[in-house]
């Protein structure tokens, strides 16, 4: 068994070249009841030009280990944090751009992840240039704090057996203010001790602190260079998913909400196509649609009146012949190749739409389609899920048959 639990944790980072990473042994030993970190890994990053400037930008290994005795009853959940927190002096200010793992259930096999040139994790291949490999996992994990100076990660046992003893790694993207060579971590934990069904112990303990060494922005060799990033110039670089985005100018405010979608998607490392990005050169539109469509992972059809009208038939003359060229494509794939298409034409409702306005040709209650609550990562979470192919939830394993309900060798039953 013991085999195995080494083996369900082990993680690995690579990257293209030597040069800039160092381990810093200021964390190593330093414990918060049975929680104990050991040794970060920190490794300079090459930020795209104009992406963060005034900051320095940094990939941080987090290493850590839940010590429990053998003895001890099982702990439920532990969470972890830690607080990059700002010196006296004003402007010092540490930000957590991204962090791993995020809040769900790792999937059944390790998933590979690189950073896209807005410093996001996201799901990567075998050519990326960096790479971070995150293990499977039965238990849950909660994370917190993108965004701020404090991160925190929550595990959470699924089973009844308790979150398991043993080391344990998280990555951050963290900036910091331009030529800063310290930053101060503040590192805080909590863990349940459940002792019986009457008592719950949630030991907490005083938080303790100490100082990473940063390396230096004019040392050679920053050695992170994000694999989706235009500088690279890199051919074979891995990419995110790529939309074509399908939408009707029902009206100005329509069209103001598709483009604000449009660039959230583009934030969070999807390669958008739409019709607001294009120069304003002369062009033949339906052909121009004809094949983006095409060439596109993915297409999204946003919900509105006469994005459905278009679709469903509805519109007769010369009223809004984009959408309907558009829509004209999208059912013919649709019609020839279901099967194939299906998964890839999705639809999406904006905060401000109706889920009725969805084509109904698109079977809006039949499969699946996506409700963007607010303009935000967390509002297009499932649509990014749909793209990448991301569970938010993975099945445990199959456990056995309580005994109670076990017939015996005897028993022929009623």
């Amino acid at each position: 068994m013991e085999s195995q639990d080494q083996e369900r944790v082990h993680v690995e980072l690579t990257f293209a070249r030597e040069g800039g990473r160092r381990m810093d042994t200021a964390p190593d030993g330093v414990a918060v009841g049975a929680v104990r970190l050991r040794r970060w890994q920190i490794d300079p990053i090459d930020a795209p030009a104009g992406m963060f400037d005034g900051f320095d930008t940094h990939l941080l290994k987090i290493n850590y280990e839940l010590e429990l005795e053998p003895d001890l009853p099982a702990v439920s959940w532990f969470d972890v944090t830690f607080s990059f927190t700002a010196e006296e002096k004003e402007g010092d200010q540490a930000t957590v751009v991204d962090t791993l793992p995020r809040s769900g259930t790792a999937t059944d096999v390790p998933r590979s992840y690189v950073l896209n040139q807005y410093l996001n994790f996201v799901p990567g291949g075998d050519n990326a240039s960096a790479r971070v490999l995150l293990p499977a996992s039965t238990d849950r994990v909660d994370a917190f704090g993108v965004g701020g100076s404090r991160v925190r990660w929550r595990h959470v046992a699924l089973g009844g057996s308790g979150v398991q003893s043993g080391s344990y790694a998280a990555w951050v993207i963290l900036l910091t203010p331009a030529g800063q060579l310290e930053q101060r971590v503040e590192f805080s934990a909590r863990y349940a001790l459940a002792a019986g069904p009457d008592l719950d112990y949630w030991p907490t303990q005083s938080p303790v602190d100490f100082r990473l060494t940063l390396v230096p922005p004019k040392a050679p060799a920053k050695v992170v260079t994000p694999s989706f990033s235009e500088a690279t110039g890199d051919p074979g670089a891995v990419r995110g998913p790529s939309v074509f985005i399908c939408y009707a100018h029902d009206t100005p405010q329509h069209k103001e909400y598709a483009r604000e979608f449009g660039d959230l998607l583009v934030r969070n490392g999807v390669d958008v196509c739409m019709d607001q990005y294009e120069s304003a050169s002369r062009k033949g539109w339906d052909v121009w649609a004809f094949q983006n469509i095409k060439a596109a992972d993915f297409i999204v059809v946003l919900a509105s009146p006469i994005c459905r009208e278009a679709f469903d038939g509805e519109i007769d003359g010369r009223e809004h012949p984009g959408i309907r060229s558009e829509a004209r494509v999208v059912n013919e794939l649709l019609h020839t190749c279901r099967d194939e298409w299906t998964p890839k034409v999705l639809p999406v409702v904006l905060p401000h739409e109706l889920v009725d306005n969805i084509p109904r040709i698109l079977q809006p209650w039949t499969t699946d389609h996506y409700e963007v609550d607010e303009l935000s990562v967390e509002g297009i979470d499932e649509l990014l899920r749909a793209m990448t192919g991301t569970p938010r939830h993975v099945r445990p394993p199959l456990g056995q048959l309580p005994p109670a309900v076990l017939k015996s060798a005897g028993d022929g039953g009623a």
